[in-house]
């Protein structure tokens, strides 16, 4: 199977030869992995979004994809307006390969929300991740910046106000037709992530990295700080250029950061506060 036709299948196959199930896509099988991680979406995106991610890190790393419903292969399916619920369908299916390799998490704005509720679940299974990396995303016992949108009156509105976060570089909003038929998951996904809140408590016992945009008006600095609180396993705070998707416009970055981050984690978590940004 070549990468590209992970992306169109309805599952592959871990390492071990066990199949996978639809919430996950290997796209590249990597045999001397250490580490498995993770990579939960942003709004509106979906798998396809780590694609190159494979290749821009380690051969010790094997990139699994998150698949969400209501996009991508998983089109037909409803998607889900409830942070928690995503969580709760999908750790099941990373406890699944707990035994394997090592495991850690990657998510960028909703994406981090989900990740962080995703590794609270396999941290009261007895099987917490090695890392959690949080991108573009306030901590969850914070407030929302920007407003709500998935208040908005109509559906006008809505994708008019996603047009004004992000005005370039977007090929969902950039053509009406895509806009349209994704346009119940991005209603979906704003909605998790706007209603989303958790109390402040250091429930997790891993390292978590955080990466925030240094032009990014939906996620702070001190709103990626606050993602100390979360967890005793110490937390570093990283800033990279750009808006709300550096994760794509500086993906190089982005990737040095996660692979800095598993590495460290690796050598048996540190068990400080090693505040700064590089």
């Amino acid at each position: 199977m070549t990468a590209q036709d992970a992306w169109s299948s309805p599952a592959t196959r871990s390492p071990g030869g066990r199949q996978r199930s639809d919430w996950t896509v290997v796209p590249l099988r990597r045999p001397l992995a250490r580490v498995r991680l993770y990579c939960l979406p942003w709004a509106g995106a979906g798998a396809v979004s780590f694609r190159d991610w494979a290749r821009g890190l380690p051969e010790w790393v094997e990139v699994v994809a998150v698949a969400l419903p209501g996009r991508e292969r998983r089109l037909a399916e409803p998607a889900l307006d409830c942070v928690r619920g995503v969580a709760d369908r999908l750790a099941p299916v990373l406890l699944a390969d707990a035994g394997e390799l090592p495991q850690a998490l990657f998510g960028h704005s909703l994406g981090a929300l989900v990740a962080h509720e995703t590794a609270l679940r396999l941290t009261e299974a007895g099987a917490g991740p090695e890392l959690l990396v949080v991108s573009g995303s306030r901590a969850p016992h914070l407030p929302v910046r920007g407003g709500e949108l998935h208040r908005l009156p109509d559906d006008a509105s809505f994708l008019r106000a996603l047009r004004q976060l992000q005005p370039s570089g977007n090929a969902v909003l950039d053509h009406p037709e895509l806009a349209s038929l994704l346009l119940p998951a991005l209603l979906a996904d704003f909605t998790a992530a706007e209603t989303h809140h958790r109390p402040a408590r250091a429930d997790l016992a891993c390292p978590v990295t955080a990466l925030y945009g240094t032009d990014d008006p939906l996620a702070l600095r001190s709103d990626l700080e606050a993602w100390g609180r979360c967890t005793t396993g110490g937390h570093s705070v990283h800033e990279v250029p750009g808006g709300h998707l550096f994760v794509m416009t500086h993906q190089r970055r982005v990737l040095t950061l996660v692979t800095d981050a598993l590495r460290r984690s690796g050598r048996k978590h540190e068990h400080h506060d090693e505040r700064g940004t590089t």
